[in-house]
């Protein structure tokens, strides 16, 4: 191990990072926040430093009031923890397929990524390092990034799988000692325990999942006890993946690609999960080139993609990430899972969603979309939309047939509006 590849965080960042330059780092639960906590607060040596991201459920030191000379911030999914910095202006959207970035920011890609802060493991016997919970977008950005900073974190878990980085792959290493940041499921209610229970209906055994974190999909997670031999590709492991592995639920033994192994990008959870998948050879961890390739996924059988919305037009076009005017997610892998599925000899694309919100107020099945909503998946892609009352399916549907099966999952309270509104 060379020595002098070893430096304190800002001396390393200092050296590391020009003016001007594009600069990325990891995500979710492997968020290097020493390095980027070193940055802002020397932040009067940078100018003009153009910083990539994507969900974080912890602050972004970079985006804070009085740092936009140093740092333009520029997130392509927002989330909670970063909403306000957002809305005030200090980050912008891009609006991006997971499966694109790392084309987006190769080297002879449209925006060539200079710089990529990571979170890394020590290293194994081998003397690599595991990119630990944030491997997805990660390990891709720092092979095509000009200078690579990681984040030694000795409580990171050393996940498995092709995707590691050797000693001469990193311009400067830095010590660090931190929880990592963690991602607690919430309760869900009556009204997602229902929904769970007509997606789980439609996941048979052997199937291979695709699921993100939430409300509905934690209850999904709860209800698939009684299936067997069940498998995981997705984008992220979450702690109910952990518990049905544990109970001999998810076994991947009958998946047709990558079998015997949980396939994902990003561990999002806590320390249930971290320790679970250190060092757990059960525990693949893929770039976005193999988790959200959706030509692999399709070769998957069975293949069933469970995602969620913000609402559905009775058409059968899908917003998941825009509401009130607001940007409040991003386009994520969704399309690229939704994609894979629809070749998948019998696959599955669920969109799963409450019939309304602000307490019975709004339906999210709609007529249209909102004024200057996006359609994060069109109306052609769309499979398979279930509501707590009930199951549309839209493939292959006419747009009258489509508009029925759709009123028929609505809120009761909506229905006559729905129609009246279409007859119009």
């Amino acid at each position: 191990m060379n020595p002098n590849k070893w430096c304190e965080a800002g001396a390393a960042l200092r050296q590391a990072i020009k003016p001007g330059d594009r600069v990325y780092f990891s995500i979710a639960s492997g968020e290097p926040l020493s390095l980027l906590c070193a940055l802002a607060e020397d932040y009067k040596y940078y100018r003009d430093v153009e910083v990539i991201n994507g969900i974080l459920f912890a602050e972004h030191p970079l985006a804070a009031k009085g740092l936009e000379s140093s740092f333009k911030c520029i997130s392509f999914q927002n989330s909670s923890s970063i909403r306000k910095d957002w809305a005030e202006g200090r980050i912008d959207f891009l609006p991006i397929r997971y499966s694109d970035l790392p084309r987006v920011f190769a080297r002879g890609g449209p925006s060539p990524l200079d710089v990529a802060i990571v979170q890394v493991a020590p290293p194994g016997p081998d003397g690599r390092f595991s990119l630990g919970a944030s491997v997805c977008h990660a390990y891709p950005m720092a092979l095509e990034a000009r200078t690579v900073v990681a984040e030694v974190n000795d409580q990171a878990p050393r996940t498995l799988g092709p995707c590691s980085l050797s000693e001469n792959d990193i311009d400067f290493l830095v010590e660090c000692s931190a929880p990592l940041v963690s991602y607690q499921e919430g309760p869900f209610g009556e009204t997602e325990r229902r929904i769970a229970e007509f997606v789980a209906d439609l996941i048979p055994d052997g199937a291979t999942i695709q699921i993100g974190i939430g409300n509905i999909p934690s209850a999904v997670l709860q209800l698939l006890h009684h299936k067997k031999d069940l498998g995981v590709h997705s984008g992220m492991l979450s702690d109910g993946i952990v518990d049905l592995v544990e109970k001999g639920v998810i076994t991947n033994s009958r998946k047709n690609i990558h079998p015997g192994k949980l396939v994902a990008g990003e561990l999002i959870g806590t320390e249930k999960l971290f320790r679970f998948s250190h060092e757990n050879p059960l525990v693949e961890l893929h770039a976005s080139s193999v988790t959200h390739n959706s030509a692999l996924i399709g070769k998957i059988d069975n293949f069933v993609a469970i995602n969620s919305a913000v609402e559905v037009d009775l058409t059968g076009q899908v917003n998941a990430e825009y509401i009130n005017g607001a940007q409040i997610s991003g386009v994520g892998g969704q399309f690229d899972f939704v994609d894979g599925a629809y070749f998948s000899r019998g696959g599955k694309s669920i969109t799963a969603l409450t019939s309304c919100a602000h307490k019975g107020k709004v339906s999210r099945i709609v007529p249209v979309l909102s004024p200057g909503a996006p359609v994060t998946i069109p109306r052609y892609m769309t499979d398979i939309v279930i509501t707590e009352y009930g199951v549309a399916q839209l493939r292959g549907k006419s747009i009258r047939q489509r508009v029925e099966s759709l009123l028929a999952i609505a809120h009761p309270d909506f229905r006559d509006q729905l129609r009246a509104a279409v007859q119009k």
